[in-house]
């Protein structure tokens, strides 16, 4: 059957809607029409022109029959297309002759068309409105005055190519075209026009190989009814109102961005919702999207799910920002639905790709045509709708995501792959807490950090300061934290939020999830604090130039010329030895803790009971091997695991045995294990 016809049944935009809403398109009128867009000289509707041809038969016969829609699930039995033709909306039909529409084709409509009948509800008129005659039927007058190419929004809200040049609608060629009517034009077309689905009916309606992941989404489509928009008739029997023109609307959570809390019996739940901020039902977009077939579905659930291991019991850390003594423990909480919801929300979330905003390939943008081809290779990165920067890193490339035959939309490339094949740090990444974040820092009353009033944000150059540097370590984002001790012998306390972002190349953001890690802290020499704020001279080793000054002065009144002898000090190399110096008088040993506050047996575990660090150079030093957490926090809001670290003594230095000092800290890092 000829544009390989499907037997479901596709969703678009209702043709009582764009009757409302869609603006005209101007065209130079030609002289088959009046000033004020009529036709000349003829009284006949678009349906008189078409039902008295009889090569239109076929057409005629479909027009005839077919119910008018507002959505797949509302027909209004009293209204049909045949009505649309004869009324007053201008519209333009392209209309396939005898010949273009084979007796196949025929057939299988008019078979929809009879059960639409037996059972209005069925939806088969919708399918036969939305594939068929929606896709031949615009809004406005559309005529070949001259020579160009149109982008014509069809009734079903597909946009078709209109070559006025070469006459042709989609490819297909036109026979007679510009026949005036009253209420519009008509083309007589040679064949039919080809119907694609957009990625979100090839989901909905379509044959896919990705069933469980097209219930997913389809699983997420809430229909409203539009009280506002609606006409209002008489009241029933009992008082209550009837509409004679009801206006529905149809929304799926995962076209929005993010984030949105769950519900459960009305109360929130402490899980955000992330949708992949792609609106793949619109006909104008060029999306790419990875489809996982029933096989990829279930293996990736499969391999995430021992990340994904949640309590019945979590705090309400946020209760400490209030500074309320402790958190609110949250139980009774469905950990196995609270699993399924986050891995099957972060397995769909990264799968669309806009063509339009990936990088450019030697100062060009992507097309559909190309994408395919390559599959973004020579892109620096790809980027997906949901945020991710997708780089290659070691073997991995991004290009392998897209391992399937892609098949085309009407919006874009639906790949329907066999495997997610995201590298393993894409769903269990490193997490990386940054201390110059806002909000990094937990505070519970009585046990709030505890630093002096100069503890805050440093600016640091890794470029100005590179000789150092390249020595002794670079900063990340060229900043670190300094914190102060509270006293002379009373070091710094703080406690940190282990919510962070993500140091792959895949991730923006990352939270701690059930598995292994080990737990690292990258510390600061303190002379860097020293750099940043400007005493950089005496860090470098010096030699002098001599140069001699003369002058005069008087002596014993008489004036005598004087030469003077002028040291000018130049940087020859580093001061090692005032470094050394100063790193040897900043050494101390810390402790640290981890609070897990979802109802684990251990939830507050000491890691260690000295770490000492030298003071010398930036330096990563692993406070705890493969520390398990037993709960994973991936996608809450409101619960986290926390570090706490405290300064507790100077090392070395006997004439200092019993004071304490300041932290300087660039980030902590949680690296995966498992």
């Amino acid at each position: 059957m000829a544009n390989n016809r499907i037997n479901r049944y596709v969703g678009a935009i209702a043709f009582g809607t764009l009757l409302a809403t869609v603006s005209g398109c101007t065209d130079t009128w030609d002289d088959h029409y009046n000033s004020d867009g009529t036709a000349a000289g003829t009284t006949a509707t678009l349906w008189d022109v078409i039902s008295s041809n009889k090569e239109l038969s076929k057409f005629t016969e479909i027009v005839r029959n077919a119910y008018y829609y507002k959505d797949n699930e509302h027909p209004v039995t009293t209204y049909s297309f045949e009505d649309i033709l004869n009324g007053g909306q201008v519209n333009t039909v392209w209309v396939p002759d005898n010949n273009a529409l084979s007796q196949a084709e025929f057939d299988y409509w008019m078979k929809m068309l009879a059960e639409s009948k037996a059972n209005p509800n069925s939806n088969a008129g919708f399918n036969v409105q939305q594939q068929f005659l929606g896709n031949h039927i615009a809004l406005w007058r559309h005529n070949i005055s001259e020579p160009g190419i149109d982008t014509v929004k069809m009734v079903n809200g597909k946009n078709l190519i209109f070559n006025k040049t070469a006459r042709t609608l989609e490819g297909v060629s036109l026979g007679e075209y510009n026949i005036p009517t009253a209420n519009g034009v008509l083309h007589i077309l040679k064949g039919v026009a080809p119907f694609r689905y957009n990625l979100y009916e090839h989901l909905k309606y379509g044959d896919t190989k990705a069933k469980k992941f097209s219930d997913y989404v389809v699983g997420q489509d809430t229909t409203y009814f539009s009280q506002d928009l609606s006409i209002e008739g008489l009241p029933d029997e009992n008082g209550r109102p009837t509409y004679v023109d009801s206006v529905y609307f149809t929304s799926n959570m995962l076209f929005e961005a993010k984030h949105w809390n769950l519900e459960k019996s009305g109360e929130k739940w402490q899980m955000l919702r992330n949708g992949f901020a792609a609106r793949i039902n619109a006909e104008d977009s060029a999306f790419v999207m990875l489809m996982p077939t029933d096989n990829a579905w279930d293996a990736t659930y499969e391999k995430l799910k021992s990340a994904y291991v949640y309590s019945p019991v979590y705090e309400d850390k946020t209760k400490g920002d209030e500074n309320v003594t402790s958190g609110i423990s949250i139980k009774g909480l469905n950990a196995d639905s609270l699993q399924k919801v986050s891995i099957e929300m972060d397995m769909v979330s990264p799968l669309v790709f806009n063509v339009n905003v990936q990088p450019k390939v030697g100062g060009q943008m992507w097309t559909l045509d190309k994408f395919a081809q390559l599959k973004g290779e020579g892109a620096e990165y790809l980027l997906n709708t949901y945020g991710d920067t997708l780089r290659q890193v070691g073997n991995w490339k991004p290009t392998e995501l897209f391992d399937a035959v892609p098949v085309e939309m009407s919006n874009g490339l639906a790949y329907e792959v066999s495997s997610l094949n995201y590298p393993k740090e894409y769903y269990t990444p490193d997490v990386e807490v940054e201390l110059e974040h806002i909000g990094t820092f937990y505070n519970t009353l009585g046990k709030n950090y505890k630093v002096g009033s100069s503890t805050g944000r440093v600016s640091f150059s890794n470029e100005a300061f590179k000789e150092f540097t390249s020595v002794y370590g670079e900063v990340s984002n060229n900043n670190f934290y300094f914190l102060q001790r509270q006293s002379a012998n009373k070091g710094p306390q703080f406690e940190i939020k282990l919510k962070g972002n993500s140091p792959s190349a895949y991730v923006p953001t990352a939270d701690v999830m059930s598995g292994t890690y080990d737990i690292q802290v990258v510390f600061v020499p303190y002379w860097y604090l020293d750099l940043s704020y400007g005493s950089t001279f005496k860090y470098y080793e010096l030699k002098y130039d001599t140069t001699y000054v003369d002058y005069k002065d008087v002596i014993d009144g008489e004036e005598v010329l004087l030469t003077d002898t002028v040291l000018k000090p130049y940087a020859v190399g580093l001061n090692y030895e005032l470094i050394d110096s100063i790193s040897n008088a900043n050494q101390y040993v810390i402790k640290a803790s981890i609070s897990t506050t979802n109802g684990s047996k251990e939830a507050s575990k000491e890691l260690t009971k000295s770490i000492f660090y030298d003071g010398k150079k930036v330096d990563t030093l692993t406070i705890a091997e493969n520390f398990k957490f037993d709960y994973s926090y991936k996608n809450l809001i409101y619960s986290y695991p926390t570090l706490y670290i405290e300064n507790i003594k100077k090392s070395t230095n006997k004439d200092h045995a019993n004071c304490v000092y300041d932290l300087i800290i660039d980030k902590i890092i949680l690296k995966r294990k498992d």
